[in-house]
């Protein structure tokens, strides 16, 4: 894995640390970060990494949400998840169609439904001039209905609510245009070739018998209509070549790897063998797929020599780097603020601090906390620059779970702007907090 810039411990970055953007760095005016965005050079590589993720083979949606909105900020460098997708995605606006290209073809393993559900959840916090982005404006795509069915989406082709629907819906299939990649002809699907204008890709961490990983790169095996035939020498350059097309190319502008389970042996089909509990997120699609293969290599993984297609891409395709000294890597811990299994009463965590419900909210909200010993507590709200918003006072509390609500209101009684603010407490010596976002 190639070196990442530290989680900065709370004695010397605190505020962002105990907001939960441990990979941010400073602040300058509001909404913008200082200097989270790295050499103009180099290829910004995002590592959200949060332990409470999943438990068991279930998938804690208010996690990834946090997960998600913190990576996409961090790799935009905007304190605003809508202006973050704004910043990321060129030339977007109200009329844009942006499609996200899932993997489903192991429905045990695949990119995750609430993965995607959070995707979707930050573009349509997109705000053009008081417009919020249209979210039937969004579609998720694969393959099949059956293989989008399979691995827990629900399909839909209405005029309302974010679309998902497969290559063979009705009306849709491939386009016309015919496409050599290394000698084999390919048709591409027309959700990505007529109907986005923008695209997303959402891979999964997964082992290959023949390409060695598969990640975003192949993830283009879904969207041409005969994967089969860019199997020989090991899917290489098969894969670069189908990512090099115009279509795929000129519209992809986000990477992410759904990496919260992993297969590390005998994929690409199976159940997960390990809960990685990560996203990986760049706008560099070769970048992102080293370092979803760095990850399996930390658990084993022996295919990864058959894995050449990456530095392919990279020397011969020009599709992004593979060269970890060109790459700005940036590593978030635990976003959601809660801890591990391990760490809850019982262990040795002082204080706990739960993710809010409901998140995002508009008139009111609720967070939890734990206090592993009696004493005074001290709550308050703060906004993106640590000023405090709301105190909810000081009390002394008793060893166990608390829940304080928010209301959305500033101590002058006034509504608070819409944003992301922090639930922050200070008990113990020990303090904690949280990303919250309001809408209006």
């Amino acid at each position: 894995m190639p070196d990442r810039d530290p989680v900065w411990s709370v004695d010397r970055r605190a505020f962002l640390k105990l907001v939960s953007l441990a990979g941010l760095s400073g602040l300058v005016s509001p909404g913008r970060l200082l200097s989270s965005q790295g050499p103009a050079d180099l290829s910004r590589v995002i590592i959200v990494e949060d332990t409470a993720a999943t438990s068991g083979s279930t998938i804690i949606t208010a996690v990834v949400q946090s997960m998600m909105d913190c990576g996409v900020m961090s790799l935009a460098g905007i304190y605003d998840v809508g202006e973050a997708w704004k910043s990321l995605l060129p030339g977007v606006s109200t009329s844009s169609v942006i499609v996200i290209k899932v993997n489903c073809i192991n429905s045990p393993l695949s990119s995750h439904p609430q993965v995607a559900s959070a995707i979707a959840n930050g573009l349509k916090q997109m705000d053009f001039s008081g417009t919020l982005f249209p979210e039937n404006n969004i579609i998720i795509f694969d393959r099949t209905n059956g293989e989008l069915t399979a691995a827990g989406y629900t399909k839909n082709t209405s005029g309302t609510g974010v679309r998902c629907f497969g290559t063979n819906q009705s009306g849709v299939g491939y386009s016309s245009t015919a496409y050599s990649v290394n000698g084999s002809t390919q048709y591409l699907s027309r959700i990505l070739t007529d109907m986005g204008t923008h695209l997303i890709n959402l891979s999964c961490l997964k082992n290959h018998g023949q390409s060695g990983v598969t990640h975003c790169l192949k993830n283009h095996y879904g969207t041409c209509n005969n994967p089969g035939g860019l199997h020989d020498n090991d899917c290489d350059p098969y894969i670069p070549a189908l990512n090099a097309l115009a279509p795929i190319r000129d519209k992809q502008f986000v990477n992410i790897c759904d990496a919260l389970f992993g297969i590390y042996s005998g994929g690409p089909s199976g159940n997960p063998q390990f809960a990685a509990n990560t996203l990986v997120l760049s706008r560099d699609i070769v970048a992102c797929d080293y370092c979803c293969r760095e990850i399996l290599a930390d658990h084993g993984c022996t295919t990864l020599e058959q894995a050449h297609h990456i530095e392919t891409a990279a020397a011969t395709y020009g599709l992004g780097t593979c060269d970890p000294g060109q790459m700005d890597v940036v590593t978030i811990q635990n976003p959601s603020g809660i801890e591990a299994p391990d760490r809850l009463p019982g262990g040795s965590a002082n204080l706990v601090v739960e993710q809010n419900r409901p998140n995002p909210f508009g008139t009111g909200t609720e967070i939890r906390f734990y206090l592993a010993s009696p004493g005074k507590a001290e709550l308050d709200v703060l906004d993106v620059e640590g000023r405090s918003v709301r105190s909810l006072g000081a009390a002394a509390l008793t060893t166990g779970w608390h829940q304080v609500p928010w209301d959305g209101r500033t101590d002058s009684g006034q509504p608070a702007a819409a944003g992301v603010y922090f639930f922050r407490v200070r008990a113990g010596g020990s303090q904690r907090a949280v990303a919250m976002r309001l809408v209006r």
